[in-house]
């Protein structure tokens, strides 16, 4: 890092040029007001002499713009030097009183240069002073006549010189080593300021990537700090009391609940869409307030969203469990009974509205056996067992067996034969068995059903579509809760199943209908 490429020192050099033409204009009034009380000497060259050294350090704004700092340093001390060598020369050469001023550019100098630069100015400093004082004392130049000019002895002289000498240095050695501490404290000042800036960034980038909202009030739920994750949960406005929007009556009862809990207090709320866990901490006297408090602002909502899925899935595990027993046990007399039924059918002749009543009795224990079935099968959760299969001839394989027990079904292909996908094999065939099965349902004798698959970036769709009697909006929202159904065959679990076995492969489906126009199900493959 280069000390003079900073910012404040520019400021500083810039600073430093300013005083400067405010010092030459206040000699300029000066030399105004004695000009006009008529004194024995010239006073217009002063007057003129400092128009051009306001103007030349006006010229130094230019030269700052235009160069680098370091230069400008040194264009300044060194016209600094020559402007205050002319006022000396004016206000009487050696016996001028205002030879001090040669001490401010050698205090520039260790102000923003080396310490070696503020020798080399006093250096030049002392030399312009002396050869000036040597050439008025040997009359080499003639001496301004103004009010502090005075002959003066050899001794008084060289007293003159040697004082001016060690003064130059003195000022030189102390000026260096004080602001040559002063540069170090400031750049491990501004060492400590850039860590601290590091850190606030920091934090403020962990505070806004926090999963969890943050906030920071005062004793009256005045807002001090917060990240905009706690302003999104709470809907935090310029002119909100945080006290209010938890619902705390004021800072004695939320003094009183963390105190009764060991300095933490922890309250649930459900705030708009939200369902937030808010925990309230206090800390005591720091900076200049009396008391903050802490809030750690949890968003809860998909958590109380899974534990309630978990209940009805515990719930629904708990009721399939006992419906798969009962249904067990219905299967089995229920099997017997049918086949008594039949035996009995064969082996006595009976009147023919007693066939009718056995035919009865054998078709719907079939039909119940088959419901059963369809129920036990919707109760198993067997794993799923991931392949990559032929999607084409997985259809292929279903549509044949539809057409050989519904011949009258038109099924219109339009895909590749050769698309892969991985998923369970089997389970993903009784998706698509589920779904042609109900299509066949719908459409009746006239029965039309066009199945497509298209590609859609990486991911591969499946449209079943036919022209049945389609679904309204309300009966669409339940299709695929369980026992619901528009068909008089069937216990309504066919699109329930096939809902579960797509959400376990994590496969998405889209139903769209129209009443009496048809029903389009569309299948999503996601690439995994």
């Amino acid at each position: 890092m280069k000390q003079f490429e900073d910012k404040e020192l520019q400021r500083r050099v810039f600073l430093v040029n300013l005083i400067r033409i405010t010092v030459l204009s206040v000699f300029l009034f000066i030399s105004i007001i004695l000009f006009f009380f008529k004194l024995p000497f010239n006073i217009i060259p002063i007057f003129i002499f400092l128009l051009i050294s306001i103007f030349i350090s006006f010229f130094h704004f230019y030269i700052f713009e235009r160069s680098r700092i370091r230069l400008s340093v040194y264009i300044q001390i060194l016209s600094d030097i020559l402007i205050i060598t002319t006022i000396v020369y004016f206000t009487g050469g050696s016996t001028s009183p205002f030879y001090f001023l040669y001490f401010i550019p050698i205090m520039i100098s260790s102000i923003f240069l080396k310490k070696m630069d503020t020798f080399y100015s006093a250096t030049i400093s002392y030399l312009l002073y002396g050869i000036l004082a040597d050439l008025i004392y040997l009359k080499i130049i003639k001496p301004f006549p103004g009010l502090f000019y005075y002959e003066m002895s050899m001794e008084s002289f060289i007293y003159n010189l040697i004082v001016g000498f060690i003064a130059f240095t003195f000022f030189a050695i102390v000026s260096s080593l004080y602001f040559d501490r002063i540069k170090k404290k400031d750049i491990e000042l501004k060492s400590v300021q850039e860590d601290l800036e590091d850190l606030v960034i920091l934090n403020n980038i962990v505070l806004e990537r926090m999963e969890s909202g943050f906030l920071v009030c005062d004793c009256n739920g005045k807002v001090i700090s917060l990240n905009e994750k706690a302003k999104t949960l709470l809907n935090i406005k310029e002119d909100s009391n945080i006290f209010k929007l938890i619902k705390i009556k004021d800072e004695n009862d939320i003094l009183n609940k963390i105190k009764n809990r060991e300095n933490f207090y922890s309250i649930e709320l459900k705030r708009s869409k939200y369902i937030l866990e808010i925990s309230i901490s206090s800390i005591e006297e720091i900076y200049s307030f009396k008391r903050i408090y802490v809030l750690l602002i949890v968003d809860l909502t998909n958590k109380r969203k899974i534990e309630e899925s978990l209940k009805k899935k515990e719930h629904l595990a708990l009721i399939g469990e006992m419906s798969a027993g009962i249904a067990h046990e219905i299967r089995n007399p229920l099997a017997s009974i049918s086949g008594s039924i039949q035996f009995i059918k064969n082996e006595i002749k009976l009147e023919k509205d007693m066939q009718n009543l056995m035919d009865i009795v054998v078709k719907e224990s079939k039909r119940l056996s088959d419901s059963i079935e369809e129920f036990l099968q919707f109760a198993k959760t067997p794993p799923i067992k991931r392949s990559d299969f032929n999607l084409a001839k997985v259809i292929e394989e279903v549509t044949e067996f539809i057409k050989s027990n519904h011949k009258y079904i038109i099924v219109n292909k339009r895909f590749n034969e050769d698309v892969t996908v991985n998923g369970d094999l089997r389970r993903i065939k009784q998706v698509i068995f589920n779904i042609l099965n109900n299509s066949v349902k719908a459409t009746g004798e006239n029965g039309i059903i066009e199945i497509d698959i298209y590609k859609k970036n990486e991911d591969t769709f499946l449209s079943i579509k036919d022209n049945g009697i389609g679904m309204s909006k309300s009966e669409l929202t339940k299709i695929f809760i369980p026992f619901y159904t528009k068909f008089t065959s069937g216990i309504g679990l066919g699109m329930a199943l096939v809902k579960r076995i797509l959400d376990e492969h994590d496969f998405s489906i889209n139903v769209s209908s129209e009443k009496k126009i048809g029903t389009e199900v569309t299948i999503c493959f996601q690439k995994h």
